[in-house]
């Protein structure tokens, strides 16, 4: 009986993944989405990659692949559900972590994170340690530089992103509000004490710096809370490009650690730019194989050497963040454009659903 069930749920999940993937082959074969005489300040949102799917690899990972890591994704996270329950049963979210706790329980909930993203595909798994000075040759390094890092700053192009953060260092994120109404994933980040914003609200803008610059202050007091991964670009792309920092991670000034990922682009880029999560997810689990990896600068990047002194008050965030984002892009390899979450958002609307008037 065990064994009929189980052939089933293998045929059922086979057949719709083909369906799905072979809708999603259609519709994303559209010129709309290929369209690359666009301007310049969509393109970090138009999707690129879509000459290299390989739509047989993608039915063939859907007969033989795809049932065994939707149920193996599913168990992992269900696990890593109870077992984050366990780890913060009978203390307040808001307390820092009871330090038995965290040196029992955080080895192994990065380890889910980790075999999270195995069972998505994610065979290759690639870290490499990076230097300021080899692309600063005038920076220096300073006894800040050596510190705890409490808030994280990185690229943003995947939700595979925050999975591989938590295999990394299990941090708090800060994200926006509607991440913490997804089922399953927002507990988790809940219970990973992360930072809410709504990014239409002004005043809810205003209380999540004021909740950043608490939970920095006590980070660097010693208390067992986790670094605050920040996301400045504040909207996913489409990894070939960084687009200008929002000032969040950079108004108090302080020392921040520097992360980058790197997707590959082998045949289905896992990204997320205009085709959603549920498509990228889906193509994601269908190849034979992904690769992420995972680029950390060496220590803090302490401003300092900026000498923002010399700066406007108004003006400090905005020139550290530039250099930031200047770092990250030259170790990365990809350029800089000036272009917005809202221009993403005009992007889907004018040159893919078409519902923007074009001009």
């Amino acid at each position: 009986m065990f064994s009929v069930l189980v052939t089933i749920f293998h045929l059922l999940t086979a057949l719709l993944s083909i369906i799905y993937v072979n809708k999603g082959l259609k519709k994303f074969n559209s010129f709309l989405y290929k369209n690359a005489d666009i301007p310049e300040k969509y393109k970090p949102f138009r999707r690129t990659d879509r000459d290299n799917w390989n739509r047989y690899e993608m039915y063939i990972c859907s007969i033989i692949l795809f049932p065994f890591r939707l149920l193996l994704s599913f168990a992992i996270l269900i696990f890593f559900i109870m077992t984050m329950f366990v780890a913060t049963f009978g203390f307040k979210l808001k307390n820092p972590w009871p330090e038995s706790r965290l040196k029992a329980f955080k080895p192994l909930l990065q380890t889910l994170g980790k075999a999270y993203l195995y069972a998505n595909g994610f065979i290759f798994i690639k870290e490499k340690t990076l230097r300021f000075e080899d692309f600063i040759p005038d920076y220096k390094r300073t006894e800040l530089s050596k510190g705890q890092p409490s808030i994280i700053i990185s690229n943003h192009s995947s939700w595979y992103d925050t999975i591989t953060y938590v295999y990394k260092y299990l941090p708090s994120f800060m994200s926006k509000v509607t991440v913490s109404k997804y089922p399953l994933f927002g507990w988790i980040t809940t219970s990973l004490k992360s930072i809410y914003v709504d990014r239409e609200s002004e005043e809810s803008r205003h209380k999540c710096v004021t909740d950043l610059a608490e939970r920095v202050t006590q980070i660097n007091q010693g208390q067992l809370f986790p670094p605050v991964i920040i996301f400045p670009e504040g909207t996913t792309t489409n990894g070939e490009c960084l687009i200008p920092f929002k000032r969040g991670a950079f108004d108090p000034l302080l020392p921040v650690k520097i992360c980058c990922l790197k997707y590959s682009k082998r045949r289905f880029h896992p990204v997320m730019d205009v085709i959603g999560i549920g498509y990228m997810t889906l193509f994601a689990l269908n190849q034979f194989a992904n690769e992420v990896e995972i680029i950390e600068f060496e220590g803090l990047f302490d401003p300092t050497y900026l000498n923002l002194q010399k700066y406007p008050q108004e003006k400090r965030w905005e020139v550290y963040a530039d250099a930031c984002r200047d770092v990250m892009a030259k170790a990365l390899g990809i350029n800089l454009i000036e272009a917005t979450y809202r221009d993403g958002m005009e992007y889907q609307k004018k040159y893919v659903t078409g519902k923007l008037k074009q001009e």
